[in-house]
């Protein structure tokens, strides 16, 4: 572990014949710049898709007779 954090608790554990080590630590959040534009996207009912930025995708629906 970095000099400069220390652990606020650990845990370890043995599942299956193997050992696990987990440590919780505190930080101070940082804000980075986005190296790639992520949009998000919600499937619904009333539209096919909804973008995070806004944009609808309608359901084009075909049906045979």
């Amino acid at each position: 572990m970095p000099d400069n954090i220390s652990p606020k608790s650990v845990t370890i554990s043995k599942k299956a014949d193997r050992w696990f080590v987990s440590f919780k630590v505190e930080t101070i959040p940082q804000n980075t710049d986005k190296s790639v534009d992520v949009v998000g996207v919600d499937l619904g009912i009333k539209s096919l898709a909804t973008l995070s930025t806004g944009e609808m995708f309608v359901c084009v629906c075909f049906r045979i007779p």
